[in-house]
C-alpha cells in the first residue's frame, strides 16, 4: 500500500505517473485510509493543465474522490477510527490527493460510507451531488414548479443534477448532442431530453415549459453554447457556469439577460464546502438520501489501478454515461 498517482508538470494524462511513496506523519485532524476505489472528474483534467480552481504544487498528487478503510487518525480526530469505511469530499487544496493506494484527508472532508453502496459507488458520491446541491438548492432555491436545464447531462455531474432535481419534484430538461444518449438520459430520470444536433434548444425549451422557460441552468459547457438557450430563460433565471467544456470564451448578451432579469453565476462547490455550516448542511442532505435509497450514484465503467491512464483517456472520449472509477484492490 504505497503507490500513488502524481504529476510533475502541466499537460494531459500522459504526464501522470505511478510513484512509490509511504504516508508521512499525520497532522492534527488528518485521517489516513487505504483506498479501495477512486473516481475521476473533469476537474482532474483541468487540474492537470493548470486551469482549475486549485493549482498544483509540484510534484503533485491528483484526485479528490476516493473510498476506503481508515488505517490511522491524527490527534483531535473524533468522528473516525481505524476500520471505519469512509469516502472523501472534494475541497480546494494543493496539498492532498486521493488517487493511489492510500490517501490522507482532513476529517471534515470525510463521510461514512453507507453499507448499501459498493466501493465504486461510494467514491462517486460527493462531487456530482454536492456540486448540484449548492447550485440548485442553496443558491437557486429550487421549487417543485421549476424547470432546470442540464446541458451535457450524461456526465456524472449531469446525472447527479437530474436525480436531485427530480427527487425534489421539479423537472429536469437534459441535453445531449446526439441521439446516442437520449434514451439513457430518460432512463436516468430526466423528464425531457433535447438532442441539440437535431432540435432548436430554445424553441424546444419553450415548448416543453409552455412558454414559461427555465429558471435554473446548470451549465458545464459555457462559451458560445449559452446563446442557444438565452431566449428560453424564465424571468429571474440563474445560469450556473461550472465548467469549460465549450473551450471558447463566454460572451454575455447583456440585452437578452436584462430582458429576463437574469444573472450568470460563475460557480464552484468549493466556495461552499469551505464554510463549515454549508459543508455540514450539504453532507446531511445527500447522506440522508443515500441511506433511504432515493439517490444512488451511477458508475459507467471501472478500471484496474494499472489502467489509470486508460481511464483518463476514456474520459477524454466523452463516451461515458456516469462516473469513471479506478479500483485499487482485487
Amino acid at each position: 500500500m504505497n503507490k500513488i498517482v502524481q504529476f510533475k508538470e502541466f499537460g494531459g494524462p500522459e504526464k501522470l505517473q505511478f510513484t512509490s511513496l509511504e504516508p508521512g506523519k499525520l497532522e492534527a485532524g488528518e485521517v489516513l485510509f487505504k483506498v479501495d476505489a477512486f473516481a475521476l472528474n473533469r476537474a482532474d483534467i483541468l487540474f492537470l493543465n493548470g486551469h482549475h480552481y486549485s493549482l498544483p504544487n509540484f510534484p503533485s498528487r491528483i484526485g479528490s474522490e476516493a473510498a476506503g478503510v481508515v488505517e490511522a487518525v491524527g490527534s483531535g480526530v473524533t468522528n473516525f477510527k481505524p476500520g471505519d469505511k469512509v469516502s472523501s469530499i472534494p475541497f480546494h487544496n494543493d496539498a492532498y490527493g486521493t488517487q493511489g493506494e492510500w490517501a490522507i484527508v482532513p476529517e471534515q472532508y470525510l463521510c461514512s460510507w453507507p453499507d448499501s453502496l459498493s466501493a465504486e459507488e461510494a467514491c462517486s458520491v460527493w462531487m456530482q451531488y454536492l456540486t448540484a446541491y449548492y447550485a440548485l438548492f442553496e443558491v437557486g432555491k429550487l421549487t417543485e414548479n421549476d424547470y432546470v436545464l442540464i446541458p451535457a447531462a450524461s456526465s456524472s455531474a449531469g446525472i447527479g443534477a437530474i436525480q436531485l432535481t427530480e427527487e425534489a419534484g421539479a423537472k429536469a430538461i437534459a441535453t445531449t448532442r446526439t441521439q446516442d444518449k437520449a434514451e439513457f438520459l430518460l432512463t436516468a430520470g430526466a423528464s425531457f431530453v433535447v438532442v441539440t444536433e437535431d432540435e432548436n434548444l430554445a424553441e424546444r425549451i419553450l415548448e416543453i415549459t409552455g412558454g414559461q422557460g427555465v429558471r435554473l441552468v446548470y451549465d458545464p459547457i459555457a462559451g458560445s453554447f449559452t446563446k442557444a438557450y438565452l431566449d428560453a430563460l424564465a424571468r429571474h433565471a440563474i445560469i450556473f457556469l461550472y465548467g469549460l467544456l465549450g473551450g471558447d470564451a463566454t460572451e454575455v448578451d447583456i440585452v437578452a439577460m436584462v430582458r429576463k432579469a437574469a444573472v450568470i453565476h460563475p460557480y464552484s462547490m468549493f466556495n461552499h464546502v469551505c464554510e463549515a455550516e454549508q459543508l455540514e448542511k450539504g453532507k446531511d442532505y445527500i447522506f440522508s438520501r443515500l441511506l433511504n435509497g432515493s439517490l444512488r450514484p451511477l458508475v459507467d465503467r471501472v478500471f484496474d489501478f494499472e489502467q489509470t491512464l486508460d481511464a483518463y483517456r476514456y474520459m477524454e472520449t466523452n463516451q461515458q454515461k456516469g462516473k469513471i472509477v479506478v479500483k485499487t484492490t482485487a
